[in-house]
């Protein structure tokens, strides 16, 4: 390992002794555990559709694992696991949370290095990472470790933040470190210029806003691969996708059970650009957004019906006229002609980009104050849930 391979990552160690990032639960109480136990069934049952009885019985890999909140709801769902985390102070917790939380808590073997000093020749039916590898100096290198202990058959869970989800993240960084080159120093610009961001954090992530500044912000290494790099590092691996939430196919799938061959996302790694210009603007809750998105549906959606129900279950009864097919066929034309799914991100755009030149103005000019004003003031930039943040992977590496 080289000296500032080495140098990233005792910095990166040294920011989250001091602040530790995965504590959301294990300094609380049962019941918040609970809650964390229902996101989670949630998450890989229903959002990534990989039911939770999947894990039983298998050897289970976690790269990074942290104080093991995640990791423990493997083992309860019958993974036997190897936790691997270099930060010492993360580590002990997770071995208490086992001992508190785990169903079968002598069955779980716990390493106290870094994803990269850690050796095996065993090789694993499920690898895991989460938040992790984005504070590597080499992401797609700890990508890489991770498949390499997968077995052929077997599934890689992988999650991090996304290049641009966290492109709003990023320029909350630059408006920090514009102002602060030490933790407290940064702390306190962060309160200034992003309370809304850090109550926002706060109510959903159970976690000390000191933390989520660190977490966030003063965390010194923090990068995130877009979708097309994911699926190249999933091809490079010989890993098929499996899954992905929030999902980044567009759903237009089309093809029969007996169409080959099949259309393979991993040949056309751009196909989430679309998505991820959504992520980048990203301020508002789905069940707010998506209708907003999806207005010209309604059009759409009454004159397909009426076009394609006029001739359903046609038989040698049915009462047909030309005209009045013809009529709805029209309908439906128009109809498509209207749709429109890119307006509402093309105008809300411009006026996020137009924020962002101005920030930038702002920030030469060294002004705090005035960079705080303009912070709680914009319109798009910063407002709501700022960016999607972390896009969550499943992969099956084929049989050879």
């Amino acid at each position: 390992m080289s000296k500032y391979f080495k140098e990233v990552q005792a910095e990166v160690l040294k920011a989250f002794q001091e602040e530790i990032p995965s504590v959301y639960y294990s300094d609380k109480t049962e019941v918040e555990f609970n809650k964390w136990k229902k996101t989670m069934d949630l998450m890989y049952h229903d959002l990534m559709h990989f039911p939770p009885k999947l894990f039983s019985g298998q050897t289970l890999l976690d790269l990074g694992a942290g104080t093991g909140e995640n990791t423990v709801y493997f083992s309860n769902w019958g993974a036997k696991c190897t936790l691997v985390e270099m930060n010492d102070k993360a580590h002990e917790i997770s071995k208490k949370i086992f001992e508190n939380y785990s169903q079968n808590k002598d069955a779980h073997t716990f390493i106290n290095k870094s994803l990269f000093d850690f050796q095996t020749d065993q090789k694993f039916d499920i690898v895991h990472s989460r938040g992790v590898f984005a504070h590597t100096n080499d992401p797609e290198k700890a990508f890489n470790k991770l498949a390499s202990c997968l077995k052929p058959g077997g599934y890689l869970i992988y999650g991090d933040g996304n290049k641009s989800g966290n492109f709003q993240n990023m320029l909350q960084r630059m408006v920090i470190f514009n102002f602060a080159d030490k933790w407290d120093e940064m702390v306190n610009v962060a309160e200034k210029c992003f309370k809304e961001d850090l109550d926002r954090a706060q109510k959903f992530a159970n976690r000390t806003r000191r933390c989520i500044i660190f977490d966030k912000w003063v965390v010194p290494r923090l990068t995130q691969p877009s979708v097309s790099e994911v699926l190249d590092w999933f091809n490079d691996n010989n890993i098929t996708l499996y899954s992905s939430y929030p999902p980044i196919m567009p759903p237009i799938l089309s093809d029969s059970l007996h169409h080959f061959p099949k259309f393979n996302i991993g040949n056309f790694t751009d196909v989430a650009a679309f998505t991820e210009a959504f992520w980048l603007i990203f301020n508002e809750m789905d069940a707010v957004e998506v209708p907003k998105i999806l207005t010209t549906m309604k059009e759409l959606s009454t004159t397909q019906f009426d076009m394609t129900d006029y001739i359903d279950d046609f038989n040698l009864d049915t009462k047909f006229e030309k005209k009045d097919f013809i009529n709805k066929i029209d309908q439906y034309k128009n109809s498509l002609l209207k749709l429109d799914l890119t307006s509402y991100l093309i105008n809300r755009s411009k006026i996020f980009f137009d924020e962002v030149k101005i920030l930038l103005d702002h920030l030469e000019n060294k002004d705090l104050n005035k960079v705080v004003d303009f912070c709680n003031s914009t319109k798009e930039l910063f407002r709501g849930s700022q960016g999607n943040r972390h896009i969550d992977f499943i992969g099956n590496k084929k049989d050879i």
